[in-house]
C-alpha cells in the first residue's frame, strides 16, 4: 500500500518509538496503548432528498482515505512527566487543531496508518486496528487520498486515481435519471475535528466505526444539495456524469469535505 510522505515518516517513527519500549523503565509514566478495530458504519448511507426534492440514492459509495488519527484535549493517562516516548510522538505525530468553532480536536494518541479504499455502504467492513493510549478521546482526523493499485485497484477500476467512486439514482416528481462521477479531494485535504466520546483503557474492546452521513443528522443539509439532476441530463439519456470543473462536481466535492458529514460510531 503506498502511503504519503507524512504516514511513512509516522510510521517509522511510531516503529521506533515501540522498539524502545522493551529496553526502558517507563512503566510509572506511560499509558498503555490498546488495540482497537476500525470498521465501516454503513449506517449514514441512506435514501435521503436533497434541498431541491431529489430522492437520491446511491448504489456505490467508494473512498480512499489516509490515516485516521484519534486525539484528545487532555493528558494522557498515568503520565507523570514527559518522556521520551512523547519527544518521540511529538514528531511522528504533529499536533492537530479543530476546525474552527468547534471543540474536538488536540493531541493525536491514537491513530491507524496507511490508505484505505472501501465503500461506505460496506458496512462492518474491518479497516484495520488502531493503535490507542489509553486516555479520553474527543475527536477524529483523516486524510484525503487517491486509490492507487498498491491498494490492489485493478487498471479498470473507476476509482483509480480518484478519491471518491459514487453512482446511484436521483428521482424528481415520479422522473429518474441514473448518475456517477470520480470525484477527487486534494491529497492533503484533512477532515479534522469528527466528534468521539470515549475513554480507553486496558480493558477497551470497543469498535471504531467510521460513519459517512450524506444528510448531515443536526442540520438535515446534504452531501448533494444544490444538484439538479435532470437539468444536467441534456441529451436525455436518463444518465448523467458529473465532471470535473462543472458546477456540480464543485458543489459536491466542497459538501464532501465539510466535516459535519462524518463521524466515528462507538461499537
Amino acid at each position: 500500500m503506498q502511503l504519503t510522505t507524512k504516514t511513512r515518516i509516522a510510521s517509522l517513527l511510531a516503529t521506533a518509538t515501540l522498539a524502545l519500549l522493551p529496553g526502558c523503565d517507563f512503566d510509572s509514566e506511560i499509558a498503555p496503548r490498546v488495540a482497537l478495530d476500525v470498521t465501516v458504519d454503513g449506517a449514514g448511507v441512506t435514501t435521503h432528498t436533497n434541498d431541491l426534492g431529489y430522492i437520491v440514492d446511491l448504489s456505490r459509495c467508494r473512498v480512499a482515505i489516509d490515516t485516521i488519527e484519534f486525539t484528545t484535549d487532555g493528558e494522557m493517562h498515568a503520565r507523570a512527566q514527559r518522556t521520551v516516548l512523547d519527544s518521540l510522538m511529538d514528531l511522528a505525530i504533529p499536533t492537530a487543531y479543530a476546525h474552527p468553532g468547534h471543540a474536538a480536536g488536540g493531541e493525536i494518541v491514537g491513530e491507524l496508518p496507511g490508505v484505505y479504499v472501501f465503500d461506505w455502504r460496506d458496512d462492518g467492513k474491518v479497516l484495520g486496528q488502531a493503535t490507542m493510549f489509553a486516555t479520553q478521546y474527543s475527536g477524529a482526523n483523516f486524510t484525503f487520498a487517491r486509490a492507487t493499485k498498491d491498494e490492489g485497484i485493478l487498471p479498470d477500476d473507476p476509482i483509480l486515481g480518484h478519491t471518491f467512486d459514487i453512482a446511484g439514482e436521483a428521482t424528481y416528481e415520479g422522473e429518474t435519471v441514473t448518475f456517477e462521477v470520480q470525484l477527487d479531494q486534494d491529497e492533503d485535504r484533512r477532515v479534522v475535528g469528527l466528534p468521539l466520546d470515549l475513554y480507553v483503557d486496558d480493558d477497551s474492546d470497543e469498535t471504531l466505526a467510521m460513519t459517512l452521513h450524506l444528510q448531515d443528522p443536526f442540520e438535515a443539509d446534504t452531501a448533494f444539495d444544490g444538484i439538479d439532476f435532470l437539468a444536467l441530463d441534456e441529451d436525455g439519456d436518463g444518465h448523467v456524469v458529473l465532471e470535473p470543473g462543472t458546477d456540480a462536481y464543485n458543489r459536491l466535492r466542497r459538501n464532501l469535505q465539510v466535516h459535519d458529514h462524518y463521524a466515528v460510531t462507538i461499537e
